[in-house]
């Protein structure tokens, strides 16, 4: 005699007919999905997301000053898709300058301009370098100027203390 053979039971699963892909939504709460800038407005940052456009709110941690170059570079920004998206960041897509663990910057750029409205200040513990409007101020305890060749002073008046 034969032992009788047991079937192993799957607990039955209902299945539910196929959503059609337009009607589909994904559950995205959390999700981060990428966008482009298109706009800044009144009421927020327009965004192309997909297919749609949208006026979304800039998430207190982000510069508005950085969605603004986003904005004039084309760059792509971060959308943490909730029930209200966010803005949440830009993606950089070039070098930019970093700051090293220690405080350094080092770099090697083709050039280099810094524009202040209304001044900017080079400073070590001892010396500066100020410009200020239309003055410039250098101070330390030794002041070197070097040329290979020739140094000139041009000025309608000198004043040496």
């Amino acid at each position: 005699m034969k032992p009788a053979r047991q079937r192993s039971r799957r607990p039955s699963v209902k299945r539910t007919p196929p959503v059609p892909a337009a009607q589909a939504q994904p559950v995205l709460d959390g999700a981060v999905r990428l966008a482009t800038v298109l706009a800044e407005e009144p009421q927020g940052w327009r965004v192309r997301l997909g297919t749609r456009e949208l006026v979304l709110a800039l998430d207190v941690s982000v510069d508005p000053a950085l969605m603004r170059e986003a904005l004039e570079d084309g760059a792509r920004v971060l959308v943490e898709a909730s029930a209200t998206p966010v803005v949440v960041g830009v993606v950089q897509t070039s070098r930019a300058l970093r700051v090293d663990r220690q405080g350094r910057v080092d770099a090697q750029v083709e050039r280099f301009e810094l524009q202040a409205r209304q001044g900017a200040t080079v400073k070590t513990s001892g010396a500066f370098l100020q410009v200020k409007g239309s003055d410039v101020e250098l101070y330390g305890t030794r002041i070197l100027t070097r040329a290979r060749e020739v140094a000139k002073i041009l000025a309608r008046m000198i004043n040496l203390n």
